[in-house]
């Protein structure tokens, strides 16, 4: 019985562990995403250079409808392009969806009165605690 005991302790802190390190796993895909928002809201260009170290790996992929975009001189022309075509929109995070190693965030896009009018969502992964690669989907309404 005692040996009983012994095992289902082990097994319940071996689950702690493992449930702790997902939420620490989700809490640092949260903080990345929102430091990534904050770069794509951010429309002073002279504050990317220093943010987009911080935000991404230096061989980030970002691959969206436009194309590909490797490392922090694409990601500033791909800012540049989505700023300049859609002036005055936003992004509007949800919480982020974690899954062993891979990431999900949902999002709307558009003006102050229409925050909503572009959805879509990213895929994404991690390394370092900065993200490494992301896939972004439009929905088409």
């Amino acid at each position: 019985m005692k040996k009983l005991i012994a095992i289902g302790a082990m097994l319940i802190a071996s689950l702690a562990q493992a449930q702790d390190q997902a939420t620490d796993e989700v809490a640092v895909a949260q903080q990345a995403i929102n430091r990534h928002f904050d770069i794509w809201n951010d429309r002073n260009a002279a504050h990317w250079d220093a943010k987009l170290p911080q935000v991404y790996t230096a061989d980030v992929l970002v691959a969206d409808y436009g194309g590909l975009a490797t490392g922090y001189a694409d990601i500033r022309r791909l800012l540049q392009r989505v700023q300049a075509d859609h002036p005055g929109f936003v992004f509007t995070p949800a919480p982020v969806a974690w899954n062993h190693g891979l990431g999900r965030v949902t999002w709307g896009y558009g003006p102050k009165d229409n925050p909503n009018q572009v959805h879509g969502e990213d895929i994404f992964t991690i390394k370092d605690g900065k993200l490494a690669s992301l896939r972004v989907f439009i929905d088409k309404q």
